[in-house]
């Protein structure tokens, strides 16, 4: 906020008695029990450095409806007593604060609707909510909870769980179908979470607006997305990984139906991973028993069926897979039409991005007898980015067409010889840039040394070019 314009704020509010606002002025003690009027309404003490509340503070603010605490990283506790005479608060925010206990007087807090804990990272406890049952907002992500806050099949009315920590291994059975208003949910499912619990939230999907969870294991994984059986969230963000994970959002990803692979196994020898029918989003990072795309696509009697991929598939990454070899094969194309960013960074042993799985096929590419074209009709990004092996776009004699692309990126592929850019044509046979596009960034001896199978390309594309040394 621009300083003129908090001043004004904190000037006006600060005149009138129902409401205090101190945020954001490093205050490191807590303002005295005579601040605390009776008529106070909303209080905001943000952004400070506040370390303690006094033992035997219990101001009476009956008509209090709004405690913003928030960003207080050096609070360690809270007195039992705090929150004794302050019933008519509505929304509580104790987010990004050290404390480790929430008291127990919160559980007599009937008229809340917010309870706001994110990033609380060493709370272990929260007493019973079975009596918030105005609750609609309840954030307990990335706190260190170990057992779900007793009461919680009790509130009904909640709209909004967000509920994630790396020692709670198990969600119990039972509570998440009492939650009947629930529109928005992050679950996270450690290694001990029971089948019963990852079905049943299989079974919200449907009406949930969105939902974010973040999977331990494969098994569970593959539990909740058949479970699902394609009627998912509106909006989904699914995460597998080894090690726990949080901080994902929903909110600032480019697509809503998104799936990130970390870390993780996903084609053991007793189940590969199965993916949603309708995702948009794709990210694998250090996923290293994958060769290709291919390897994950749906099989029926040993068959791939691309008929089960998703062809909303809108941004595909791939981040430090070392064992690549290749993005996906000439006949996945019809599901890529959709397909508008390409990332491929850090895989050592990646050699071209479409490969030719048909023996037949790659032999008459070879002699030139067809030409294999490759079209992404909106691909509108291609990123490479530490490709040591990368030589080509596709193999043999293959060209990319792109029509819609806006930005090339490449660098450190040292031994990548064509771009495999097919460029429109004018009605004078030469060839022309994509209408849309705006930038090619690349390393300029790199570009100086590619080799173009349309005369003029290279000239037709150097004023794109913006040259970057790295």
């Amino acid at each position: 906020m621009h300083d003129l314009i908090r001043d004004m704020a904190l000037r006006i509010t600060s005149e009138s008695p129902l409401f205090m606002v101190k945020a954001g002025l490093r205050l490191q003690e807590f303002p005295g029990e005579q601040e605390w009027k009776a008529n106070l309404e909303r209080v905001s003490l943000m952004r400070n450095n506040i370390e303690e509340i006094p033992s035997n503070m219990s101001p009476h603010c009956e008509i209090l409806s709004t405690l913003l605490l928030q960003r207080n990283e050096n609070l360690q506790r809270i007195p039992e007593c705090f929150f004794v005479h302050m019933h008519g608060l509505k929304v509580l925010n104790l987010s990004r604060t050290n404390i480790e206990v929430l008291p127990s007087s919160v559980s007599d807090l009937t008229n809340l609707r917010s309870l706001l804990l994110e990033m609380c990272g060493r709370l272990k406890r929260v007493p019973s909510l079975a009596k918030l049952l105005a609750l609609q907002y309840l954030d307990l992500e990335a706190t260190w909870i170990e057992e779900v806050p007793e009461g919680m099949e009790m509130l009904e009315n909640l709209s909004h769980l967000y509920l994630s920590s790396p020692p709670l291994k198990k969600f119990p059975a039972g509570i998440l179908p009492s939650l009947r208003n629930l529109y928005k949910l992050k679950l996270s499912f450690g290694n001990e979470a029971l089948r019963e619990t990852v079905e049943e939230t299989a079974s919200l999907s449907d009406r949930l607006d969105t939902f974010e969870g973040i999977f331990s294991t494969l098994n569970d994984f593959n539990i909740y997305v058949k479970s699902t059986d394609g009627r998912g969230s509106k909006n989904y963000c699914l995460l597998l990984s080894a090690y726990w994970m949080g901080g994902f959002l929903i909110t600032d990803l480019e697509v809503h139906k998104s799936i990130f692979l970390i870390d993780c196994k996903i084609c053991e020898r007793e189940e590969t991973i199965v993916l949603p029918k309708d995702v948009q989003f794709l990210q694998m990072f250090e996923v290293s028993d994958v060769a290709s795309l291919n390897d994950v696509l749906p099989r029926e009697q040993g068959l791939v069926n691309i008929g089960k991929f998703s062809h909303d598939l809108k941004v595909l990454r791939f981040d430090s897979c070392k064992n690549l070899k290749d993005l996906f094969s000439l006949w996945l194309l019809p599901a890529l039409q959709n397909l508008e960013v390409l990332e491929v960074e850090d895989c050592y042993s990646i050699e071209e991005i479409v490969a030719v799985e048909d023996e037949e096929t790659e032999k008459e590419l070879a002699t030139n007898t067809i030409i294999n074209i490759v079209t992404l009709p909106r691909l509108k990004k291609f990123y490479l980015w530490g490709l040591r092996e990368f030589k080509s776009f596709c193999s043999n004699n293959g060209v990319l067409v792109c029509n819609s692309l806006q930005e090339i990126e490449v660098h450190r592929c040292p031994k990548l010889k064509r771009l495999s850019l097919s460029l429109p044509l004018l009605d004078n046979g030469q060839p022309s840039p994509p209408s849309t596009l705006e930038v090619i960034k690349i390393e300029k001896e790199l570009w100086e040394s590619l080799e173009w199978d349309q005369p003029n390309a290279k000239d037709v594309l150097n004023p794109y070019c913006k040259f970057v040394a790295l």
